[in-house]
């Protein structure tokens, strides 16, 4: 859930993951990722490549200090990436993708439901380590400059994402 601890990368969570094993749903390599709101394309990492063995080491030197981990390094975690901006400051970020559908790209409108990506496992230490290992797909739910949620209770967090997607 968001605001998590990640005591590997000294930071905070800051969307929500789905795996295969908490799911109501298979999740695996190339499952699809289906826009959550209807909006427009802001990033899609056509030009992605795969995080490289000493890419990994430099990125674990620099967290290693405890504290918060800089941007660059967490959007190196992130792996391949989409986002979609929804308007009034809520963008939607979709990460560790294994790639891209076709047609999707900065810019380009998205219907709420339509295929933008599939599941992967792109900038993880497992991509290098183990590549069939941590499958899933990372979602954030950014409200201005902040990940929805920041400094609140899980149970605060699970409300208002309830509320965000109409399920309360």
């Amino acid at each position: 859930m968001p605001g998590a601890s990640r005591e590997y990368r000294q930071g905070t969570h800051e969307g929500i993951d789905f795996y295969d094993s908490d799911n109501c749903t298979s999740i695996g390599v190339g499952t699809e990722v289906l826009a959550a709101k209807a909006g427009k394309v802001i990033r899609a990492d056509w030009n992605y490549t795969p995080l490289t063995q000493a890419e990994l080491d430099e990125m674990e030197k620099r967290t290693a200090t405890p504290g918060q981990t800089d941007e660059a390094t967490l959007d190196l975690y992130r792996g391949r990436q989409v986002w979609v901006d929804h308007g009034n400051g809520v963008v939607t970020r979709y990460a560790h993708l294994s790639r891209i559908a076709d047609g999707i790209d900065v810019g380009v409108s998205v219907r709420q439901g339509e295929l933008i990506a599939y599941v992967g496992n792109s900038g993880t230490p497992e991509s290098l380590t183990d590549p069939n290992a941590e499958m899933h797909l990372h979602f954030e739910l950014r409200v201005g400059d902040e990940y929805l949620g920041k400094g609140l209770a899980a149970s605060e967090v699970r409300s208002l994402y309830e509320k965000a997607f109409g399920l309360q």
